[in-house]
C-alpha cells in the first residue's frame, strides 16, 4: 500500500484541520476516565462517557496532542489518588469507570469501524477534540487547544 501521508514539514495547521474536522464541530460535555492509549499517529485517545452512560473515545490529535499533557497528568493523578485511597482503606482496586473527570469538548464526531472475531463490522465514534476545558484544583476553568482553521460548508446549518 503506498504511503499517502505528507511529510510533517509540509503539513500546515489548515491542512491538518481539514483532515481532522470533516463534519460539523460542536460542544459536548463528557466525563473522561484514566484509560489512555496512543494510536499509530501518536494521537492521545482517552476513553470516556457522554451523557454519563454512552461509552466513547476522545482523540487529541495532531498539533493539539502537545497541549493534552495537563489533561493526561490530571487523569493519571486521579487514578493514583483513587488507588492510594482504596489501598489505605483496605478495599479492592477502584473500578476505573467510576474515576471520572468532567471535560467540555469542542470537536467533531468521526466514525470508526471495527471487525469482531466473527467478522462483523461494528460502527463506533471518535470525538476529535479541537478545544477542551477542565477545572483546575482551585475550581477555575482552564482551556486548551484551538478552534479548527477550516470551516466546513455544513457549519452554517
Amino acid at each position: 500500500m503506498p504511503q499517502r501521508r505528507k511529510p510533517a514539514s509540509e503539513v500546515t495547521p489548515e491542512y491538518e484541520d481539514s483532515g481532522l474536522f470533516k463534519s460539523k464541530v460542536g460542544q459536548i460535555s463528557v466525563e473522561l476516565v484514566p484509560q489512555m492509549t496512543r494510536n499509530s499517529r501518536n494521537d492521545l485517545v482517552v476513553r470516556g462517557f457522554a451523557n454519563r452512560t454512552i461509552e466513547i473515545e476522545v482523540a487529541f490529535a495532531g498539533r493539539r496532542v502537545k497541549e493534552a499533557g495537563p489533561l493526561e497528568a490530571r487523569l493519571r493523578a486521579m487514578l493514583s489518588n483513587a488507588v492510594r485511597a482504596s489501598s489505605a482503606a483496605g478495599a479492592d482496586a477502584p473500578d476505573i469507570d467510576y474515576i471520572r473527570l468532567p471535560v467540555l469538548i469542542e470537536g467533531a464526531w468521526r466514525p470508526r469501524f471495527r471487525r469482531d472475531q466473527t467478522g462483523w463490522e461494528t460502527r463506533s465514534y471518535y470525538l476529535f477534540a479541537a478545544r477542551w476545558s477542565i477545572l483546575d484544583d482551585e475550581g477555575n476553568t482552564v482551556s486548551f487547544g484551538s478552534p479548527p482553521l477550516v470551516m466546513m460548508s455544513n457549519l452554517s446549518d
